[in-house]
């Protein structure tokens, strides 16, 4: 086997023939005290998200979805997701802008190829490989890396704000879906990542990835993988010109993509040309056509003549005054009602400002009469066509399925003309109807929470999916149970059948002692009637356990499904097993500069914080960087240390014990510079995933490496393919506005 360039002596592998469990995705907190995970701001619960700080509302939507993932993909190892919040001070690419900001990426720890993976050419993320393999590569170490944007709805970045709802709703326009966003990345570090630098269609010396095997150039059909690296740099800049080929999503096409409505305008003497359009809230179905006509006045803030557009598609300016309203509000609605009331069988409103283009007409009850919103550029063409001559307007449906190449077989990779290091080929493109996708290069506000296609690629790339009913759970914020207290658990239900299921019930099942207290989301008692599920569906729970004085140790919670007709694709029963509160839990970070220098040294600080309920004793704490960088050097600490090892006698609940280490990095040393550390304790420790941490550092003479997902075009070297959501203010679909 090949990791990441390094060669295994393990030899060829043989991939287990037996049925992979569900994954368990640990959510590994990598924070500071005090910061990301560990911020102890005030927050009110929102959208079944029960926390009440800012620090357990994010680390609430990182476990569902872990959640999520978990009863979607199937792994009989762990997978180890290094996970913190970070601030612009830290890592400049979460600086916000008043372009928008960068939500945050996903990093993987590792890739390997084997000649006994199903394709023996590719690299395989290290999560997936583990799964085919049945065995961990890398142990202790973590699997994914992710960082996300710290600063957001705080003053460092007061125009976007994190929605911490755990069904993904979100506020209005400035708000992002933070589980969506997990989602997104967690994706990434799945496997949904090229291996590509799309500026130059480079490999860097690495091999495709497993993804990169399933583009295709759409016109020649031939594969991106095998095209040389001008092909590659050529098709990286051509709108639709790159197309994810597999059989699960070819099947899963016409469950996700459907034709999406279409407005042609014919000037007289022109071709028909298609507007990009926004439909309103409030639109009746967008089907009729007519002759376009200019509603007098052109902004419609008061009643237009009797008859005036009688068989005309309105054309219509936002903004203006309306007398009518105390407020002096011309609202969409107002308009398209009063064009209505004159005849008219459809309304275009263009935009009166170049920025943004788009919005989302708000506003109810909804009118007979399709109603859309345009473009200041298009609506000023329009306005100039109807004053010189006849024009025609026509609501149709398009005969092709939205995103996907001439085929209709493709789904079309996000490829711009100017390359966007952060986003280009890694992401899907941002055309599809009637919801945009979770692999997208923005995170949109009308996501839905359902996963779309998305497990289907897995199973493309080698992933074992879950193809039925599935469901999952975890236990919520804490790592352990508390003798006779309570507990908190998050399920999540799943619908992967391509039809929907009938008679679902949820029940969920516990040692003696324990009862369940509390539920709420889609249940409010136990068992519960979930009733039918639509294809594509998920169902959020969040219970409450009261745990017995005298539990197992660790303690059971299984959560159930029966559905009115089992399926044999079916995942019908899920358990998490908690230790019970004793020792101390351990966590570990670390923090270092973002580069070094070669021939120079460089200091790096690890922190160790027990998070209690316990003491936890004879804690040993050892660190090592990478092959190379040598000569580590140790002060500080609160017992002995040797080389990279120390050891203290004890650590209380809520203490935390910092140790600097000096990494000197040799001269003409290129690459990264990463140093990890490992706590141990001689007591129990009931949260073993974040005992290890590492922080990297470039080397200021490191040459640029594979392609990531970095907003400001940094590459990401090495094993550091990133992939980002990033949330553009002007490169949203649309806002939503009322008038």
């Amino acid at each position: 086997m090949t990791r990441a360039g390094l060669t295994s002596a393990a030899g060829l592998l043989v991939l287990l023939g037996t049925a992979a469990a569900a994954a368990e995705l640990q959510i590994q907190n990598n924070n500071n005290p005090g910061e990301g995970f560990n911020d102890a701001t005030s927050a009110n619960p929102t959208g079944l998200n029960f926390g009440t700080t800012r620090g357990d509302q994010a680390l609430i939507v990182f476990q569902t979805a872990a959640c999520i993932w978990g009863a979607t993909v199937q792994s009989s190892v762990p997978i180890v997701v290094d996970s913190a919040f970070i601030s612009a001070t830290d890592d400049s690419r979460f600086a916000c802008t008043s372009e928008g900001a960068v939500l945050g990426y996903a990093r993987l720890a590792a890739y390997e190829t084997a000649p006994t993976f199903p394709n023996p050419q590719a690299g395989y993320v290290v999560a997936l490989a583990n799964a085919l393999t049945g065995l961990d590569e890398t142990p202790g170490k973590a699997h994914i890396l992710a960082r996300f944007n710290g600063d957001l709805g705080t003053a460092a970045c007061p125009q976007l704000s994190w929605s911490f709802a755990l069904e993904g709703e979100v506020d209005g326009g400035s708000q992002v879906s933070m589980v969506n966003t997990v989602l997104h990345e967690l994706g990434h570090g799945l496997g949904y990542v090229s291996f590509v630098t799309p500026t130059t269609g480079d490999l860097s010396g690495n091999p495709p990835s497993i993804f990169d095997f399933h583009l295709f150039d759409v016109d020649a059909g031939t594969s991106w993988a095998n095209e040389s690296v001008t092909a590659r740099e050529t098709l990286a800049k051509m709108p639709a010109a790159l197309g994810f080929d597999g059989e699960a999503v070819r099947a899963a096409i016409p469950l996700w993509l459907g034709y999406a409505p279409e407005l042609l305008v014919t000037a007289q003497g022109a071709a028909a040309v298609a507007l990009q359009f926004v439909p309103g809230e409030f639109s009746g179905p967008l089907t009729g056509s007519g002759p376009l006509a200019l509603a007098s006045p052109l902004d419609a803030c008061t009643d237009l003549a009797a008859g005036s557009l009688t068989g005309t598609v309105a054309v219509i300016v936002r903004g203006g005054t309306d007398p009518s309203d105390p407020n002096g509000s011309c609202t969409f609605i107002a308009k398209s009602s009063r064009a209505a009331a004159a005849g008219a069988i459809g309304v275009i409103i263009f935009n009166n400002v170049a920025s943004p283009p788009y919005v989302r007409m708000a506003g109810s009850p909804a009118i007979a009469i399709p109603a859309v919103f345009v473009s200041q550029t298009d609506g000023q063409t329009l306005q100039a066509q109807v004053t010189a001559g006849p024009v025609d307007a026509d609501f149709t449906v398009s005969s092709q399925r939205s995103n996907t190449d001439p085929t209709q077989t493709r789904v079309l990779l996000y490829t711009p003309t100017t390359v966007v290091p952060a986003s280009s080929v890694s992401h899907w493109n941002d055309a599809s109807y009637p919801q945009a996708l979770l692999m997208e290069p923005f995170i949109e506000s009308d996501m839905r929470l359902d996963m779309d296609f998305t497990p289907e690629v897995m199973a493309d790339l080698g992933w074992s999916v879950v193809r039925g009913l599935s469901v999952s759970v975890v236990k919520a914020l804490e790592p352990t149970v508390p003798l006779g207290g309570n507990a908190r658990y998050i399920i999540a239900v799943l619908n992967r059948r391509a039809t929907a299921v009938a008679g679902v019930t949820l029940d969920l099942s516990f040692s003696a002692g324990g009862s369940v207290v509390s539920a709420e989301g889609a249940c409010t008692g136990f068992p519960c009637a979930l009733g039918s599920m639509e294809q594509g569906a998920v169902k959020l729970v969040v219970a409450t356990v009261r745990v017995p004085g005298s539990p197992s140790d660790p303690f059971p919670v299984t959560a159930s499904l029966t559905p009115a007709s089992p399926d044999a694709e079916d995942n019908l029963s899920a358990t998490v097993s908690t230790p019970v509160a004793s020792g101390g839990d351990l966590q570990v970070t670390v923090t270092g500069p973002s580069q070094v220098s070669a021939g120079a040294s460089a200091t790096f600080t690890v922190t160790v914080t027990n998070a209690g309920p316990g003491t936890a004793t004879g804690v040993t704490v050892s660190r090592e960087a990478t092959a190379g960088a040598t000569g580590i050097q140790v002060s500080g600490g609160g017992g002995g240390c040797v080389a990279g090892n120390c050891t203290f006698a004890t650590l209380g609940p809520n203490a935390s014990q910092s140790l600097s280490s000096a990494v000197a990095v040799p001269a003409g040393f290129s690459g990264e510079v990463t140093v990890s550390a490992t706590v141990t304790s001689a007591t129990p420790d009931p949260n073993p995933a974040n005992n290890t941490a590492s922080a990297t550092a470039s080397t200021a003479t490191a040459p640029a490496g594979k392609s990531g997902c970095s907003a400001t075009g940094e590459p990401v070297t090495a094993l550091g393919m990133a992939a980002v959501a990033l949330a553009l203010l002007r490169r949203r679909r649309w806002a939503r506005a009322n008038s």
